[in-house]
């Protein structure tokens, strides 16, 4: 009686990885035939999103560095006061926060579901480490001395 199983007279090593399958093996749907479609990493994001969010998120920064008080001290400048002045470098690091790197913390939810950590992983960790200790020390639960 003949077997069914296409490798039962070889293993599925013996093709290496850049053979082609032979007859009765099949493969599946290639990745350039759209076989990866649903499991596409970057789906959702383009060079351009992240070009436009990069530029909007910078000049963001801009306000949000010049109102620091670290900075301020450190180069021994005052910055224009106003109402909420004080709130400046919190409120708009809050927008770039969320606005820049929304897409990065999606991505990581995507990559610790499918448990393949990775570079957005990376850079979502870092980036809410930098953001949540920026908070603690707006709001005086730690002390945070400039250099």
């Amino acid at each position: 009686m003949q077997s069914t199983n296409p490798h039962s007279d070889h293993s599925p090593a013996d093709h290496g990885s850049r053979s082609p399958a032979g007859p009765g093996h099949d493969t599946g749907p290639s990745p350039a035939a759209g076989g990866h479609a649903n499991h596409d990493k970057h789906a959702g994001h383009s060079p351009e999103m992240f070009r436009d969010r990069f530029w909007l998120s910078l000049v963001l920064t801009f306000p949000v560095v010049y109102w620091s008080e670290h900075l301020q001290m450190l180069l021994g400048f005052q910055a224009p006061a106003f109402a909420g002045s004080s709130w400046m470098s919190a409120v708009l690091g809050t927008a770039v926060f969320l606005y820049g790197g929304l897409v990065f913390l999606q991505g990581a939810k995507r990559e610790l579901s499918a448990r393949l950590p990775g570079m957005m992983t990376l850079i979502s960790l870092a980036i809410t480490v930098a953001f949540v200790f920026s908070w603690v020390a707006e709001l005086g639960i730690i002390r945070a001395d400039a250099l």
